[in-house]
């Protein structure tokens, strides 16, 4: 009697844990400080490989009903790239006079980037709703697109629910597919999968690790493999957001 006792205590506490729902939203608070680094690997085969590395912290400066308003500034960039058996490399925390004329050429770009502060706006969905150029002389007209993150759903999630969202990106349509695998004390464990559509072909899997109070993604990995213009490329990218 005890073994069945114990037997169906565990079968509920199972039960209790699995059907626990949670409300995925941004809860972000002013003077919030979150530091965002993004490591990219590209891969082109025998045409180009490029590895870059990029520091950005977010400064919450607004919490206002459903809009989070923050500030970007990006504090480090720096990539590697080989094509055609050429080597070149850019660090912008490099001395400008000791840059070769590769990295000259790119720190005259991203040097805007940096020295630049950007305004962004978002529900707590995490739908991005405004960007704008608060001070320097960066380009960001792509910004909105190449920023926008995760969309959370309108519904609390358990384990095993799923949904999608889709983004515009370079001509790209980028189509993911979220899948709750786990939700601890903690965090909220998400399963990526998706397709790439429009000016490039391809698929995406890999995964993502949510903080339950703040609703920050502590951690996201995505590969992606696809073709454009007949040109096979495997990329890799890994967020990982810090609470400062």
């Amino acid at each position: 009697m005890k073994k069945i006792l114990v037997a169906l205590l565990l079968c509920i506490s199972t039960l209790a844990f699995s059907q626990e729902k949670t409300l995925l939203r941004l809860n972000y608070k002013k003077g919030d400080v979150y530091e965002i680094k993004t490591v990219m690997n590209q891969n082109m085969g025998e045409v180009m490989t490029m590895d870059m590395d990029m520091t950005m912290s977010l400064n919450v400066t607004e919490v206002k009903d459903n809009n989070i308003t923050t500030e970007a500034t990006f504090n480090h960039v720096k990539m590697s790239m080989e094509s055609m058996g050429q080597k070149m490399a850019y660090d912008s925390n490099t001395k400008e006079s000791e840059m070769d004329p590769f990295a000259q050429g790119a720190h005259a770009e991203m040097k805007k980037l940096i020295e630049s502060v950007v305004l962004i706006e978002n529900d707590t969905r995490g739908n991005i709703t405004n960007t704008e150029l608060k001070s320097g002389t960066a380009d960001i007209s792509a910004f909105k697109d190449n920023m926008g993150g995760m969309i959370y759903p309108e519904d609390p999630v358990e384990v095993g629910t799923t949904w999608s969202a889709s983004k515009e990106q370079q001509g790209m349509t980028i189509e993911s597919t979220y899948k709750v695998t786990a939700i601890t004390d903690d965090t909220v464990e998400l399963e990526v999968t998706g397709k790439i559509t429009g000016t490039a072909e391809g698929t995406l899997d890999g995964k993502s690790n949510i903080n339950k109070e703040t609703g920050n993604v502590i951690k996201s990995e995505v590969n992606m493999a696809f073709t454009v213009e007949g040109q096979k490329v495997g990329s890799t990218i890994t967020i990982t957001s810090t609470k400062k």
